[in-house]
Parts: C-alpha cells; structure tokens; sequence
C-alpha cells in the first residue's frame, strides 16, 4: 500500500515544476511597426532587420474578411503603423513561423 501513495505524491510534486518550465519567461523587443494583419495582429521590424509577428493580447478584433475587419484593420494602423514600439513579450506562438 505504501508504494501506490509515495508514487502518488512523486507525480503532483513534478507535474506543477513540469507545467511552470514550460511558460517563456517575458522579454521584451522594440522595433517599428512595418505591417498591420488585422485590428489585433502586427509586424515589427527590430534593429537587427528581423521581423516578428505580434498578436496583442486581450484584443480579439474582427479579421479583414469578417464584418468591420478592414475598419478594425485601418483604426490599428492609424495608432502604430511606422511608430517605434516596445512590445512586452508574455506568450510565444510555436506554430507562427514568419
């Protein structure tokens, strides 16, 4: 009977430091705005030339296609489209590769 319990405790001790090594710690990139996607998804160009794809976090705009997407899209660019910007980095998309 011991052995099943000291198992037990074994795996929630290692799952929590599994599941905290696992989240990116923030870093932060500055760079100009070279590309506006739709309301919440731009491009920086960093002073290296290396372009990230940033999605803004809390925001969840329209796409171009759907309905006000182009207006949400055009209200974006008018606040940062060629600004010097520093984006806080909180979360990576491993399935973004431009």
């Amino acid at each position: 009977m011991r052995g099943p319990l000291r198992l037990a405790f074994v795996v929630l001790v290692a799952l929590p430091s599994f599941i905290f090594a696992a989240i990116p710690e923030p870093y932060t990139l500055i760079g100009k705005v070279v590309k506006i996607a739709d309301g919440d998804t731009l491009t920086i160009l960093n002073s290296a030339n290396a372009q990230h794809w940033i999605r803004l976090a809390g925001i969840d705009a329209p796409e171009k296609a759907q309905p006000f997407g182009t207006k949400s899209r055009e209200n974006l660019a008018g606040k940062v489209f060629g600004q010097l910007v520093r984006v806080e980095v909180i979360d990576v998309d491993r399935c973004r590769t431009a």
